[in-house]
């Protein structure tokens, strides 16, 4: 049992300045103290230039950073597995304990980050809007959950682990650096139909991530391959698709309107639960696409119904060896969920 907290105290500044009428810069700047971690301080500097009323450039600098979540630094579990029919003691050892400590793991410091958007709006027209935006994120030191050290990857931590009754450990640790690359992209129409308005809008994602180092304590330098195994790496670099383009429609008639949305997510990679050191292919969802429906009546100002579906056409994703999975089902929680199609029906009452 663990009865732990924190305080945390922030002061933010944030300046605006119109150089010019068509060049406005901003400034922001953010300091922060933990009570259990220490401080930081990040900044940000943006500016926007319209070359006329109906496009603009936008680009951003900017720092961040991630302080160890309370479960990351305290959260701890022991169970016992058996490993060759022999039962092993499999422990999650918080921070600063006696087993991170005999593996010469330090303590949890920030996660740090920079990031550089550059983008671009444009508006030819009132019923049209454009937006574009390439971004990159550079993230040092992430919190990664160790895979478990025992004595068939690492007999010299092993033995001394033993003295602790420890069969088998893994611990979260500050040893990954992390780049993701992307591009959004978003246009919409607005249309008059007579009396009717049709709304249409495109959105699309496109981005990659990439593990960029791993650096393990000085007591695990040479382990890198344990301390993040294949499957947390595609679990980083693809535990979301690196596209997602939603292609919709919005159109009002009278009191009706209805909403659809068509939502293509891209393939995904991910790791399985033996890894292809045992022999076992990693696990591909293919492409998929799903749909969403939508019908609103308003019944008054005060008072309208709602009725539709998600994923209407109940897609699943790809079909995968439930005994590779994480939760033991054919397939993973990726693109869309494992549930299929839903339906729903929403009274909205204002008072």
């Amino acid at each position: 049992e663990v009865d732990e907290d924190r305080n945390a105290v922030a002061l933010y500044a944030d300046v605006e300045i119109p150089l010019t009428e068509k060049f406005t810069v901003e400034g922001a700047l953010r300091v922060e103290d933990y009570s259990d971690f220490g401080d930081a301080q990040t900044g940000k500097l943006s500016a926007r230039y319209d070359f006329s009323p109906n496009f603009a450039l936008r680009g951003s600098i900017s720092t961040g950073f991630r302080a160890p979540s309370l479960q990351q630094m305290y959260f701890s579990s022991t169970f016992t597995d058996f490993i060759g029919g022999v039962p092993t003691d499999v422990v999650l050892a918080p921070n600063n304990s006696a087993v991170t400590n005999l593996a010469g793991i330090p303590k949890l410091t920030k996660e740090k980050s920079t990031s550089f958007t550059l983008g671009s709006t444009w508006t030819p027209t009132q019923a049209v809007s454009v937006t574009a935006d390439l971004y990159q994120i550079k993230i040092k030191d992430r919190i990664v959950l160790s895979g478990r050290f025992d004595e068939s990857n690492y007999p010299d931590l092993a033995s001394k682990l033993s003295t602790l009754g420890v069969g088998q450990a893994q611990f979260f640790v500050n040893s990954v650096d992390t780049k993701t690359r992307g591009l959004d992209l978003t246009a919409s129409h607005k249309a008059n139909l007579g009396a009717n308005k049709l709304t249409t809008y495109l959105a699309l994602n496109v981005s990659k991530t990439e593990v960029t180092d791993i650096h393990a304590p000085a007591s695990l330098r040479g382990f890198e391959d344990v301390l993040l195994s294949e499957k947390e790496r595609l679990y980083i670099e693809q535990g979301a698709p690196r596209s997602k383009a939603t292609l919709g429609f919005d159109y009002v008639t009278g009191a009706w309107e209805s909403d659809l949305k068509i939502i293509h997510f891209g393939p995904q990679t991910l790791g399985t639960y033996s890894g292809t050191a045992g022999g076992v292919e990693n696990q591909h969802y293919k492409s998929k696409t799903s749909a969403d429906l939508a019908f609103t009546y308003t019944i008054n100002k005060n008072m309208k119904f709602s009725f539709g579906g998600n994923n209407i056409f109940n897609v699943h994703p790809s079909t995968q060896n439930p005994d590779e999975t994480d939760n033991g089902f054919k397939y993973e929680s990726v693109q869309f969920g494992l549930n299929g199609a839903s339906y729903f029906g929403r009274l909205y009452v204002k008072f």
